[in-house]
């Protein structure tokens, strides 16, 4: 943690103590790391005597279902708060929790950002950004333990979830001695790893086996086979009664293809918007890639949305990241 993020560390500090009502929010279509930071949070303001609410525009995934508080996130109701502070935990952009929560949170008196995303779009009073850091819940640790907070075997769960799914059960690049230190403590203070990972990564439904044989049904090979992409339109969601939240982690499938180094996701949504998923290995920077087209994340991971129809942005798209992919390539052998 440089100079910088620690004031921005003493400055949430000094905000907690000095204000009473929270709203902690994340970004639409949650994931597990989204989701343990914010509950992570709510239940560490309230053991501090703070009223916390969870605010999450999409609903929890059932596959993490299991977090404590997770039955009471707000989700979609009419915003009837009343709050000083706003924290936006593992959120990349503003916008990203939804049109409903950014125009109500542009009026509050404080709003902190805490992330751990390269982003295009800096905001929050107060905004903490680590993008060494391997997940939002890896900085959670971090601030309390600096609050002197002791982890309880629920919030110990709550991080321990976030900081699993966003280092892939520990095989990402983002995995370091400090990260499996961090895990140990939470394991120490109650998060039980096996029953976690089970839920998370052994509880699929039938018909999310059949989406992801669609998915893998549309993969493509390009540059000699290291970039690999795959498209998940609305029909197949139809056709298998399965939902967005349902395809998280497929593009890892495209990533573990020897020799990949960039794998590409199509995902189509209402609207004719097309999200964009992306993932790397070796020294493919992809954060840079998708900071081309107002994206953000990781080197290892990112994402970004476009508009257009499936079939002429993964055509268009797939042509940029071979430039891109040659680009890189040229670069390393210099």
């Amino acid at each position: 943690m440089n100079e910088a993020q620690t004031d921005c560390v003493t400055e949430i500090v000094k905000t907690i103590m000095e204000h009473r009502r929270f709203l902690v929010a994340t970004h639409v279509r949650p994931d597990g790391d989204a989701l343990g930071s914010m509950l992570a949070m709510v239940f560490a303001l309230r053991r501090l005597g703070k009223t916390a609410d969870a605010y999450c525009q999409d609903p929890v995934p059932r596959t993490y279902s299991f977090l404590p508080g997770s039955h009471t996130i707000r989700d979609g109701a009419p915003l009837d708060f009343h709050h000083d502070v706003a924290v936006f935990v593992d959120c990349g952009d503003h916008h990203r929790v939804g049109a409903r929560l950014a125009a109500y949170t542009k009026g509050m008196p404080l709003l902190i950002n805490i992330d751990h995303h390269v982003s295009a779009n800096p905001f929050g009073d107060i905004s903490w950004v680590d993008p060494s850091a391997s997940s939002t819940c890896e900085m959670l640790y971090d601030l309390f333990n600096r609050m002197r907070l002791v982890i309880d075997p629920e919030i110990a769960c709550q991080l321990y979830t976030g900081l699993m799914t966003d280092t892939g059960s520990f095989r990402f690049s983002n995995t370091n001695r400090r990260v499996l230190e961090i895990a140990a403590k939470l394991v120490e203070a109650g998060a039980d790893p096996s029953g976690i990972a089970e839920r998370v990564f052994e509880s699929a439904l039938p018909q999310t086996l059949h989406l992801l044989a669609r998915m893998l049904s549309s993969v493509s090979f390009h540059a000699d086979g290291r970039l690999a992409t795959g498209e998940l339109s609305l029909r197949m969601f139809t056709d298998t009664g399965t939902t967005p939240a349902e395809s998280e982690g497929f593009i890892n499938h495209l990533r573990s293809v020897q020799p990949v180094t960039m794998a590409m996701l199509f995902r189509e949504e209402e609207g004719g918007i097309i999200h964009v998923s992306l993932r790397s290995k070796d020294r493919v920077d992809v954060a840079v890639f998708a900071q081309r087209y107002n994206g953000g994340g990781h080197r290892r991971a990112a994402a970004f949305r476009v508009n257009g129809n499936l079939e002429g942005i993964r055509s268009e798209f797939t042509g940029k990241a071979i430039a891109y992919l040659l680009g890189s390539a040229e670069v390393d052998e210099s």
